[in-house]
Order: C-alpha cells, then structure tokens, then sequence
C-alpha cells in the first residue's frame, strides 16, 4: 500500500537527518531528545516495513544520491550555525515536509475511500509531538 512506502521513506529520511545532524548538537538536552525522536521513528519504520513486500519496500528506499544531497545539505547549513535554534528549526523544517507528504498520502486514500492505517495517524500526531518539543529550543 501506497501510504506504508510513504512512511518508510519519511521515517528513513527523518533517521538519516538525525543522524547528520547530531554531530553539530553540543547540548546534551537536545541531543537526547533528538535520538529519542530518532528510536520513534526507526519504530514506525519497522511497523510500515513489515507491511511491505520486498518490491514494495525495494522502491520506498531514498536513492544514493538523495541520501548524499540530504547529507551535504545538513552539512553546509549547520556547519555555518550550530546554536539549538538554528538545529531544531532545521529538524522541525524536515517534520513538516514529512507531514506535508503522508497528508497528501492520505488525503488521496480518503479521496479513493481507502481506509487510512492508523499507523498514518499516529505518525502524524508524532511529528507534531516532535516539533513541539522541538519548538523549546527556538
């Protein structure tokens, strides 16, 4: 299902983001906060994962290529600033381009009157959990 590919690619980029990022985060408050937002995200991937057949989830995976674009991308925005502000305003951009896709996903299941998994929803009160605590460190 169209939306299970979805949240797997979501929640690989969001891993993959948090992963570039933690190096730059020098307080240890947000960077314990951001690994545990990764552990909630590397769950959801699991669960979507496991509704995927090898095809399916062959074709959710981000190409090599984006994976190196995401990668230099975070490392040229947060090598010019590091301060938590600037980090979890980068984190909360990246959740709400999550959010923006899945509710597309979702949206269209609606509209085809397909039932949307509940693991969509939970995803999506998720990352707004995540940014609001994010929002702390602006």
């Amino acid at each position: 299902m169209k939306i299970y590919r979805e949240i797997v690619r979501n929640t690989a980029m969001g891993a993959q983001s948090i992963d570039n990022i933690i190096n730059y985060v020098e307080c240890d408050k947000l960077k314990n906060l951001v690994l545990s937002q990764k552990e909630v995200l590397e769950e959801f991937y699991q669960k979507a994962e496991a509704e995927l057949g090898e095809k399916e989830l062959e074709d959710a995976k981000t190409h090599p290529i984006q994976r190196m674009m995401l990668k230099a991308g975070v490392k040229m925005n947060a090598s010019f600033d590091n301060s938590n502000s600037h980090l979890a305003s980068m984190l909360i951009d990246g959740y709400n381009m999550g959010i923006t896709s899945v509710q597309k996903c979702i949206n269209e299941l609606n509209r085809d009157g397909v039932e949307v998994p509940q693991l969509a929803h939970d995803l999506m009160k998720t990352y707004d959990k995540c940014i609001k605590n994010l929002r702390n460190y602006l």
